[in-house]
């Protein structure tokens, strides 16, 4: 047993279910729920026995979350459900805005025709989207087209620095249908602006939408210290 008491009942068992997938999105709404709390520690025989399979395709979900800033593997001894403090989001959120408004700036200049149709398509998608790892996917899709049009190596390195943060917040939002909602809207105001090439609307437009996301992360954050749940 972990240290602490996780409650894995609230964990559904996978039986008759595709294990490695269906292991990681149980796991993973457990985490962004609350479920099973920052800062716990879950091994593989735990969850595996929980889940009435075996130890490889926890690995496999393990890793996936890893992936995506929501635990952290910590190796001979399991996964520790990823957590930052209030500086760390403040500070990447910081960063982020610095460097994602300088990439659309850049983008704005070097996008093509192509380039403009994956994001049409990336939000169409989003928009039609439920599944919540889906959102994850597609909308990260959508600032990774970005990205690469600001054909800036140095630039997208630097926000491999703070992608545990944002993919980990990423998740939370997408759990919440009110805040899916004006991410679809705050990317339609940034597509928009890529279309017209109007770098000053496009800076403006990711600017609203990082500060909105560190706005809505750090309601949440102070749900979760108070208790509460944010509305839907």
């Amino acid at each position: 047993m972990s240290q602490g008491y996780l409650d894995l009942s609230k964990v559904e068992s996978v039986e008759r279910q595709p294990l490695n997938v269906r292991i990681y999105e149980n796991l993973k709404s457990a985490i962004i729920k609350g479920d099973l709390q920052a800062g716990s520690r879950l091994t593989e025989t735990e969850v595996a026995k929980q889940m009435k399979v075996s130890p490889t395709p926890v690995r496999e979900a393990f890793r996936r979350l890893a992936a995506e800033g929501l635990v952290k593997i910590v190796p001979w001894k399991g996964v520790v459900i990823q957590s930052f403090s209030d500086e760390e989001v403040k500070e990447s959120y910081q960063c982020r805005e610095a460097l994602e408004t300088l990439a659309i700036r850049l983008a704005v200049e070097n996008i093509d025709e192509e380039g403009i149709e994956r994001v049409r398509v990336l939000l169409e998608q989003s928009f039609e989207a439920e599944n919540e790892t889906e959102i994850v996917r597609l909308n990260s899709e959508i600032h990774s087209v970005i990205i690469d049009y600001a054909r800036n190596a140095k630039l997208k390195m630097l926000l491999g620095l703070v992608s545990d943060v944002i993919y980990h917040d990423r998740n939370i939002s997408a759990y919440n249908s009110s805040r899916r909602e004006k991410i679809n809207a705050e990317h339609l105001e940034i597509f928009h602006a890529l279309k017209e090439k109007n770098a000053d609307k496009a800076e403006q437009a990711m600017r609203v939408h990082i500060q909105n996301g560190l706005e809505y992360i750090n309601q949440e954050n102070l749900s979760k210290k108070k208790g509460t749940k944010s509305p839907e």
